[in-house]
């Protein structure tokens, strides 16, 4: 079976890259989402627990940083669990 041609999104758009895209392509074709069969969606945990402590995330301080200090995750310690 002969596989379904796309067109070229790239044709028509100005610059430099836009050519490089339009010639590869071709080649490469659209960028490939997904694992290739229906997933169904996420559903998060009603009590997630920490990757690093293993304790719950309610009993965590989270330090929320800006776009120059990083956020921070504060895990209890066993002072701050016993209380």
């Amino acid at each position: 079976m002969h596989e379904q041609k796309l067109p070229n999104p790239w044709r028509d758009v100005p610059g430099f890259w836009a050519r490089v895209s339009r010639v590869l392509y071709p080649f490469a074709g659209p960028a490939e989402v997904g694992i290739g069969r229906p997933e169904e969606p996420y559903r998060p945990p009603a009590d997630p627990t920490c990757p690093v402590c293993g304790a719950s995330m309610a009993e965590h301080r989270i330090e929320r940083g800006d776009a120059t200090t990083p956020t921070r995750l504060h895990c209890p310690t066993g002072d701050d669990r016993a209380a």
